[in-house]
């Protein structure tokens, strides 16, 4: 505990050390991995320190807090300071600023961006992409789309083809038929073949598939939500996490010239946009995860290696401490949450399409086995008043939907107020603060380990950090 109050207090402290002291200038990196949690400000890092400190309490530390090298990005889009994934991926990509929802093209369009991955690609380094969201997401789309529009998600996926990148593997294709546009068009999958990319859900399958195709795309094989991989919170022990994909990702483009890795952990913001902390705590350890694969490497090659963890911009206006609960932290309690607000939200509305309806005392049971609500022997005890609130959101809930269809809590007000409500009350018990539902303005941490790192000292933009890179490995 004493380490989660210390962390507490230095976690705002901008650490600028030196690594390699005497690092020679002649010796460039040539294996760099760019790990991005999308939505992960430097609130959600530290209490995800805290919450392992003083409630896992495994001993084991985030795998990046204590990199030697650690500043401030700020992120701030062309036309708007609060940013977007696409727009901030642009600028983490190519080192240039651009307009909300712009991937790879400058502000008003007129003009291409390239990403560092293209450029390093042209030295004849591998490249390969990799997050928990769909590979066509912004923020992996941003290091080799140009579109107007993070939308479109055929035609971002026809760039990803003609990337020629080597590796990419995510939790799929948002649109790979195109049925989202007016004609018939040919599908991804036909698109890639035609042009030696091989897509597959076999992760086993990747080392013999890489010698007979020169790109090589994975998805898992079960998919959540907008082709996403699960939540940490929801998975069990036979779901692939991004660890898993980050340790086939060395083994796949480890060579003698080098490789270029961008690692996204994409719901970490999807868990932020839901105001759902719980979930955000698991993520940003899924996340951590990642990155040691990355450090292991590092381990093994010290002189050759540099990574990078930042994050595009911060979600949800997080904060470790409320009105509530004033000056005491109450973690503990997030423990009793056994799925993420999605998964509730479903479960939930399972329950009231049954015939007859449940109970308001069927479903406080069930509020009672998912999350702990209404357990005062694990000091979840209901108020009047968060009873009321229920009382209100099940009276809610309960009535006849329109709109019965099932969606993601991604970048959407929930349409289930009880579970809502239930996770509301749980962040509120555990002394957890939200702002927004949106993204913030907040400058995001950075934390460098490796060859090159003390190229990163002092308080740096976004577009920065591309530069930097192509710095170190020699494309400048």
């Amino acid at each position: 505990m004493k380490r989660a109050l210390f962390l507490i207090a230095a976690s705002f402290i901008m650490v600028t050390s030196c690594q390699h002291g005497s690092e020679n200038k002649n010796i460039r990196a040539k294996y760099v991995f760019l790990f991005i949690g999308d939505g992960m400000g430097l609130q959600q890092v530290n209490a995800t320190q805290v919450y392992i400190d003083s409630v896992l309490k495994n001993h084991q530390n985030i795998s990046f807090i204590d990199f030697p090298v650690q500043t401030f990005a700020t992120t701030y889009a062309a036309n708007q300071y609060i940013t977007c994934s696409a727009a901030a991926g642009t600028a983490l990509s190519t080192g240039s600023k651009t307009s909300i929802g712009t991937l790879g093209l400058n502000y008003n369009h007129t003009d291409s961006l390239f990403s560092i991955a293209k450029k390093i690609k042209e030295k004849g380094f591998k490249i390969g992409l990799l997050t928990t969201v769909s590979i066509d997401h912004a923020t992996p789309a941003a290091f080799y789309a140009h579109q107007g529009s993070r939308g479109s998600s055929y035609d971002i996926a026809k760039d990803l083809i003609k990337s020629k990148f080597d590796f990419f593997a995510s939790g799929g294709l948002l649109d790979p038929f195109g049925k989202k546009l007016k004609d018939s068009v040919e599908s991804i999958y036909s698109l890639g073949n035609r042009n030696s990319f091989v897509f597959t859900t076999n992760l086993a399958a990747i080392d013999s598939l890489k010698n007979k195709h020169h790109s090589v795309v994975y998805s898992i094989p079960n998919p959540a939500s907008e082709s996403s991989i699960k939540y940490r919170i929801d998975q069990d022990s036979t779901d692939i996490t991004l660890a898993d994909l980050t340790k086939k990702a060395i083994q796949t483009l480890n060579n003698s010239k080098g490789f270029f890795m961008m690692v996204e952990g994409g719901k970490i913001d999807w868990a932020c946009h839901a105001n759902d902390a719980a979930t955000m705590l698991n993520e940003v350890i899924d996340f951590s995860n990642a990155v040691s694969k990355a450090v292991e490497f590092y381990n093994a090659h010290p002189d050759e290696t540099l990574i990078i963890v930042t994050a595009d911009h911060e979600t949800g206006g997080f904060s470790l401490g409320n009105k509530e609960n004033k000056y005491s932290i109450k973690l503990s309690l997030l423990k009793n949450q056994k799925i993420s607000k999605e998964q509730f939200q479903i479960l939930v509305k399972n329950y009231f399409s049954r015939v007859p309806k449940p109970t308001f005392k069927e479903m406080l049971n069930l509020a009672k086995e998912k999350t702990g609500l209404g357990n005062e022997n694990l000091s979840l005890g209901l108020t009047e008043n968060e009873i009321k609130k229920l009382n209100e959101a099940y009276a809610n809930s309960i009535k006849p939907n329109k709109d019965s269809k099932i969606k993601s809590t991604y970048l959407s007000e929930p349409n289930e107020m009880f579970s809502n409500t239930c996770i509301d009350i749980l962040n509120r018990k555990s002394a957890i603060g939200w702002t927004s539902t949106s993204h913030t303005g907040s400058p995001v941490p950075v934390y460098v380990l490796g060859m090159g790192g003390t190229q990163f000292t002092g308080r740096i933009d976004n577009t920065d950090i591309p530069k930097k890179i192509e710095k170190v490995i020699g494309l400048q």
